[in-house]
């Protein structure tokens, strides 16, 4: 090979290099910082479910709170199964993520 085309050569592989570099990190940065996120909710599910446990015990009185904490209630239960199917499709994805190989598009 020429000297120039030894350093086109030379500087393609360096490019890749540092890419699928860069594309490690950001693997790492997003996993470290998905941990933390999944702390985080861990801890505001715990207090939710304390005060979703207190309504719960305070709906089944017949006064007008009681109807407005129901209402509460179904609404966070909808929103709960929504955050179910969510994670559910977020584990997937990261299990499929984790067993495919990783690919560099130049």
């Amino acid at each position: 090979m020429s000297g120039g085309a030894e350093m086109i050569a030379g500087a393609v592989v360096q490019r890749v290099a540092g890419m699928l570099g860069d594309n490690a990190w950001e693997r790492i940065q997003l996993l470290w910082n998905f941990q933390e996120d999944v702390q985080d909710m861990k801890s505001k599910m715990t207090d939710l479910k304390v005060a979703l446990s207190y309504a719960d015990k305070h709906s089944r009185e017949t006064d007008d709170n009681a109807l407005v904490l129901r209402h509460w209630l179904n609404k966070y239960k909808s929103v709960a199964y929504d955050m179910e199917d969510t994670l559910d499709e977020l584990l997937t994805n990261a299990m499929i993520w984790e067993n495919s190989p990783c690919t560099l598009i130049v």
